[in-house]
């Protein structure tokens, strides 16, 4: 009897020595360490709530504060600023195209009640050289107002977050296309008042990531306009959604997703399996207060934004 009892447990143990490489090798470990804080001579820049765009060619980083742009070199220290020309008019947003031109957002008030958008191309010192008027759109557009701009691959992406609709434009202003993210998501037209966009992104491939707060999800959608993947669950635990706000994908895949309520950025695999979080509610360097937008560099490092002056926070994410 002992001789047989023996025998059956050999086959349950090899086969937990077989598995146990593969399993360790399916579970990411992700580390993520706090390099430092976007500053200048006088040190830590007390940014609260901004907009960050990477320039990834030149590791240059630029934000947007309140109509001024500045820029930040590799090692987080300012080097330049602009906004002060009067040609530029308050910067809501920001786009860099290949060769380092930059793209400003504006708008013209000079019409009461009928408000135009338009890109400013500056030179990599800021200095406007060309106003671009986007041209006509189809009707269900006529109304558009984008507060956020994003550039890849040749094309412009402008985005209304209250509005949850996607202009595309040619690197001219033309109209090449349209997204309404609410009818994508199959929105009820009586919930579309209270549903918006919190985090917006593109990834490598284009497709557009983004957030929505009321719905406790991040969403992928293609560039032909479907849903490719979508995920997040409402809760207070680790890997789950209070407030969710910035998004981005990694060089890894990965996807970087801010919540605001427990001021965490969360990290999860390919296949939208949460791996690890960072950040904590706290006033030591490591910590995050109300994090917002969250933006991805090189050599692993990662730019988030938050309030009470904490300025931006840069941190080194890696995934063995």
């Amino acid at each position: 009897m002992k001789a047989v009892q023996a025998k059956y447990l050999i086959v349950p143990l090899a086969a937990l020595l077989f598995l146990a490489p593969f399993r360790a090798q399916a579970s990411a470990e992700v580390r993520s360490t706090f390099l430092y804080n976007l500053s200048n001579f006088f040190g830590k820049v007390p940014y609260s709530d901004v907009r960050v765009r990477v320039d990834r060619a030149r590791d240059e980083v630029y934000v947007i504060d309140r109509g001024v742009v500045r820029v930040f070199n590799e090692t987080g220290m300012e080097v330049f600023w602009f906004g002060d020309d009067p040609e530029l008019k308050g910067i809501y947003d920001l786009a860099l195209d290949e060769k380092g031109d930059i793209y400003l957002l504006s708008y013209d008030f000079s019409i009461p009640g009928n408000p135009k958008y338009h890109t400013i191309r500056c030179n990599y010192r800021g200095e406007a050289k060309e106003r671009l008027t986007n041209s006509e759109v189809p009707k269900e557009y006529s109304s558009f107002f984008p507060n956020y701009v994003f550039y890849q691959d040749g094309k412009f992406y402008f985005l209304s977050s209250s509005q949850m609709r996607v202009v595309v434009t040619d690197p001219n202003g033309a109209f090449m296309k349209g997204y309404d993210l609410a009818d994508i998501l199959e929105i009820p037209e009586k919930n579309r008042p209270e549903t918006e966009i919190f985090g917006f992104s593109l990834d490598r491939a284009g497709n557009m990531l983004f957030t929505v707060p009321v719905l406790f999800q991040a969403f992928v959608v293609s560039p032909d306009g479907k849903v490719a993947g979508s995920f997040g669950k409402a809760g207070s635990a680790p890997g789950r959604f209070g407030v969710v706000s910035g998004i981005a994908k990694d060089d890894r895949g990965n996807y970087l997703v801010v919540e605001r309520l427990r001021s965490v950025v969360m990290v999860f695999d390919k296949e939208y399996q949460f791996l690890h979080e960072f950040g904590y509610r706290g006033d030591k360097p490591d910590n995050l207060i109300r994090p917002n937008e969250v933006a991805v560099g090189n050599s692993g490092k990662i730019f988030v934004t938050q309030l009470r002056n904490r300025g931006v926070s840069v941190f080194n994410v890696s995934t063995d």
